[in-house]
């Protein structure tokens, strides 16, 4: 298995009052994370849309769990694994840390859709080419 690993500096005003980052950063981190591996892989939301005709990979759940704060200043590193790839959807886990201390964990569905005709949304079956290219990601557990 591959882990997507990147880091980034705390910004002071991805910071609380108290000098701790604001949970929300972490959800638009694990956004940002997602979309930087589809890129390094080659395909993105729109190449989803003229490639492979489809709309995007809208999140389905989400959630983060925190274990101890960081703050302005931090390297934080962000590992992304790919918990599950099904037939229209996977998993991505995501664990946060400073040099060992684990930060959070967090996690993310998302579904491949589809814009119908009618304007509905449904989903739709991950292209071959895009499922194995994030197969190198997928974890063992």
């Amino acid at each position: 298995m591959t882990i997507f690993r990147r880091t980034r500096i705390i910004e002071w005003g991805e910071c609380d009052a108290a000098g701790i980052v604001y949970y929300p950063n972490f959800y638009r981190w694990m956004d940002g994370h997602y979309h930087h591996l589809t890129v390094s892989l080659g395909f993105d939301q729109r190449s989803l849309q003229t490639d492979f005709g489809l709309l995007a990979t809208p999140l389905i759940d989400t959630g983060c769990t925190f274990a101890v704060p960081a703050s302005y200043g931090d390297e934080l590193r962000i590992d992304l694994a790919i918990a599950h790839i099904g037939t229209t959807s996977l998993r991505l886990d995501y664990r946060f840390s400073r040099d060992e201390t684990p930060i959070a964990k967090g996690f993310e569905a998302r579904v491949f859709v589809v814009r119908l005709a009618d304007g509905t949304i449904e989903k739709a079956p991950i292209p071959p080419a895009i499922r194995t290219m994030l197969e190198p990601y997928l974890s063992d557990a």
